[in-house]
């Protein structure tokens, strides 16, 4: 068994951002969190979910991730077409 390449880690860019915690760079995104760092909200053009908010950073690192390796999102967040009722 081959062992997964080793993601890059959160790069703090600044303390204290617009929304009074930390803010992060990872592949390509920028994650900004409130002050207490609970909420983050992920910031990256061209991903589906471009300004949504989150808890910690580091549940949005993973959906980075999948974008940016396979340009897909987990199964529980793509739509769900619509049945004729």
């Amino acid at each position: 068994m081959t062992e997964a390449a080793e993601r890059p880690s959160l790069h703090e860019t600044a303390a204290t951002g617009p929304w009074g915690g930390p803010v992060y760079a990872y592949r390509g995104a920028e994650i900004r969190c409130a002050k207490d760092g609970h909420v983050c909200s992920l910031f990256m053009e061209g991903h589906p979910l471009h300004g949504h908010s989150f808890g910690v950073a580091g549940t949005i690192t993973p959906l980075v991730d999948l974008w940016v390796e396979e340009r897909r999102l987990p199964g529980h967040m793509r739509a769900v077409p619509k049945t004729g009722e």
